[in-house]
């Protein structure tokens, strides 16, 4: 394995369990609004949040819309409608309160720490992802937190990664790793801005895209080993 002097990681789905965040907060909120809470109901919330933050990574939409439109269009659904903005607000409150981490995380950054400089490089709300980034102790590991919402752009966007260089003082992207388990977002945004990728695949899933890997684990103790 090439030798590398700086590691970005994401957040969700790669060091916090993201699926049991997002499935705590939609449960909340059928609750609320009197929807039955059932895996099929929690699962078309799923499918449709991750349709609108995938046409945000593509520019098609803005982040603010993503943020009202899923509610709506998935309420919507129920014959229910909604305020989009509002819904997010209090959807939020439940996300907020969630930080479960994945298996492995604090083993791999307590190993990291020191060794490397450790960036976190994430998409999302910034007060939702320093709540949880705190509320599970990920923060001190470190080196400077990265957030779309601050960036004014999202992975894969180039200019998400033009923010990260300026925020970190330097560009060698030659020297540096990213990790993350988004073919769409870590990955790509990987290549887009030149930098080595490792993609986080805990669920063996197939790369169908044109996006380039240069290295694939599958756990978190798999990736501790290759450093």
């Amino acid at each position: 394995m090439k030798k590398y002097e700086v590691l970005l990681f994401d957040v969700d789905g790669t060091l916090l369990d993201f699926d049991k965040a997002e499935a705590e907060g939609i449960e909340g909120l059928l609750k609320h609004f009197d929807v039955p809470v059932t895996e099929e109901n929690k699962h078309k919330y799923h499918l449709t949040n991750k349709r609108y933050w995938e046409a945000l990574e593509r520019g098609e939409i803005t982040r603010d819309q993503v943020l009202s439109l899923r509610f709506e269009e998935y309420f919507g659904d129920f014959g229910i409608q909604v305020n989009g903005a509002k819904v997010d607000d209090l959807y939020r409150q439940y996300l907020n309160a969630s930080a479960v981490l994945i298996d492995g995380a604090i083993d791999l950054l307590e190993y990291l720490k020191g060794k490397y400089p450790l960036y976190i490089v994430t998409n999302g709300v910034a007060e939702t992802q320093y709540n949880r980034l705190a509320k599970s102790g990920l923060d001190k590991y470190f080196d400077g937190i990265f957030i779309s919402e601050e960036a004014n752009a999202q992975k894969p966007q180039p200019e998400f990664f033009e923010y990260c260089f300026e925020k970190m003082g330097r560009r060698d992207v030659e020297h540096m790793l990213i990790i993350g388990d988004s073919l769409t977002s870590d990955m790509r945004g990987g290549n887009n801005a030149g930098i080595d990728t490792m993609w986080y695949n805990p669920k063996h899933e197939e790369n169908k895209t044109e996006v380039h890997l240069d290295y694939i684990v599958t756990t978190l103790a798999e990736l501790k080993d290759m450093f």
